[in-house]
């Protein structure tokens, strides 16, 4: 059974703009998750997402935003519509609201929606294109966007394990870029 689904959403080519994608395959690596919670790498996908947004009753989207850099925003429901003042970011036009918009007209929303989403400056206002890897002030903020997620699985009653030793390593990006 379907039960919640935590999608990281960013592109990692564009350096911060992925951290929702680092911080999925973070969770991936340092936590076992119950059945019927599944972790996917969204991408840059956008309306290509919907077929699998509406498969689960749960939904934790992990996203970047131009935002404070290294804020951490958690977004319940009742405040997504305040996402449209955060802008988009180059790597994904169609934002978290044009979805969950789309969605609710269709009907097939999910139950329960949380953003959780890191600020970050996008690469098309830092004036680069190609970048690897996360900041060093992103990656050193990464446990925070974590105990937020956490928190928000916790709320809806999941409880993943920590997996021992599980480290701080940086995300193998060649693993990212190969899944």
């Amino acid at each position: 059974m379907k039960r919640c689904l935590v999608l990281g959403l960013g592109n990692i080519l564009y350096g911060d703009e992925g951290v929702g994608v680092h911080l999925l395959h973070r969770l991936r690596r340092r936590y076992r998750f119950p059945p019927g919670v599944e972790l996917k790498d969204g991408g840059a996908l956008g309306w290509h997402l919907l077929p699998l947004l509406a498969q689960y009753p749960q939904v934790l989207l992990l996203d970047a935003l131009a935002g404070e850099v290294g804020a951490v925003y958690r977004f319940p429901p009742e405040a997504l519509g305040n996402l449209a003042l955060f802008g988009k970011l180059s790597s994904h036009e169609w934002g978290i609201l044009d979805l969950l918009s789309a969605m609710e007209l269709h009907g097939d929303r999910p139950e329960k929606v949380a953003v959780v989403a890191m600020g970050v400056t996008p690469a098309a206002i830092k004036g680069e294109t190609l970048e690897f890897g996360l900041s060093e002030g992103i990656r050193a903020r990464l446990p925070a966007m974590e105990a937020v997620a956490l928190g928000v699985l916790e709320a809806w009653g999941i409880h993943p394990e920590p997996v021992p030793e599980a480290g701080e390593e940086d995300v193998d990006l060649e693993a990212i870029l190969h899944a």
